[in-house]
């Protein structure tokens, strides 16, 4: 058994703008920051993705692509315990109880859900890490381009992609949440009692303010709620990277082919329901470390073709072993 040490770096373009935020300023959502300090010694606050985000998106992708090559999609029948395992690296838990597996079971279920050696877990009183290490998902823009791989700057430049700040690349939008109730025509739909309800509080919201009294105006208002929030503007560079040591070719298979399916279905942050969070892979590199030297090849190939196939067979040919193990009371 020999470790392979491979490293997937790529560049991933926001197909849709990106919300990922770190805190709440009143109704305003800040997005998430990190501090770097630039080539010429001055630190600023730069926006970023974080690698949680991206390590768990992957993580998605692994369990979605391991249930499907076992046909347990359509029935998949898991306990909480196993959801909690597979989405979420399970959690440390009271003596006896039973959603927590010991090691022995674990190494057995490594067996026939091969992304878990990647992922870690919990068993008994302690978490296993995993064999994977996920970068933090850097904007391409002046501030952070000095940190990046050289390979993306020759691309920027072979592309004829001008940087540009980080500001350049954050705005600020609005966004308001109606009242259905200041709607004379919506109100119609309310039975008698409710439009007399509603329209007595118009009127005495309209009255509050007639006569300056906060106090009444505030009691009375509607529940129309604006909002503003940061995001990254659509079209945006992101480039992270993607490492994993893998011992045998059924765990380097599982991992190119997680990180295959990570990249076909790339969303990061929130808001992924109104249109944001989308990224599409546009270039990469696969990096194979060794002790002595290593080899860069082209990605563009590499995670097509036979790409998983080793893994899907070997899931395939334990799936019935791997849907008694999930619908176990103890996962």
């Amino acid at each position: 058994m020999s470790m392979k040490i491979t490293r997937y770096e790529f560049i991933a373009r926001a197909v849709d703008p990106i919300a990922h935020h770190e805190e709440n300023l009143g109704n305003m959502s800040v997005f998430m920051r990190k501090r770097m300090m630039l080539p010429n010694g001055t630190v600023q606050r730069v926006p970023y993705v974080t690698g949680d985000s991206i390590r768990h998106k992957a993580r998605e992708a692994a369990v979605y692509a391991t249930l499907d090559a076992a046909g347990l999609l359509s029935d998949p029948q898991l306990t909480e315990g196993a959801l909690r395992l597979l989405f979420a690296g399970g959690m440390v838990t009271g003596k006896g109880d039973a959603s927590v597996i010991n090691l022995d079971s674990f190494r057995e279920l490594i067996n026939l859900f091969p992304p878990l050696a990647l992922f870690g877990g919990c068993v008994d009183n302690r978490p296993l890490p995993g064999q994977l290490i996920v970068d933090e998902g850097n904007l391409v823009c002046e501030e952070t381009i000095h940190t990046a791989p050289s390979w993306v700057s020759e691309w920027l430049t072979a592309n004829g992609v001008q940087l540009q700040t980080h500001r350049r690349l954050l705005e600020e939008v609005t966004r308001v949440r109606m009242d259905p109730t200041l709607s004379p025509e919506k109100v119609k739909l309310l039975s008698g009692d409710q439009q007399i309800s509603v329209n007595r509080r118009l009127s005495a919201s309209g009255k509050a303010h007639d006569d300056g009294d906060a106090k009444d105006a505030e009691r009375e208002k509607s529940s129309m709620m604006p909002r503003s929030f940061e995001r990254i503007i659509q079209g945006s560079l992101f480039w992270c990277g993607i490492e994993a040591r893998t011992y045998s070719p059924l765990e380097a298979d599982a991992f190119d082919y997680t990180v295959g399916c990570l990249l076909n279905n790339f969303t990061v942050g929130g808001k992924c329901a109104t249109g944001h969070g989308k990224l599409r892979f546009v270039a990469g590199n696969r990096i194979h470390f060794a002790p002595s030297s290593g080899t860069l090849e082209g990605m563009g190939t590499d995670l097509a073709g036979n790409t998983g196939t080793t893994f899907r067979a070997h899931v395939k040919e334990h799936a019935e072993q791997l849907r008694s193990w999930l619908g176990r009371v103890v996962a």
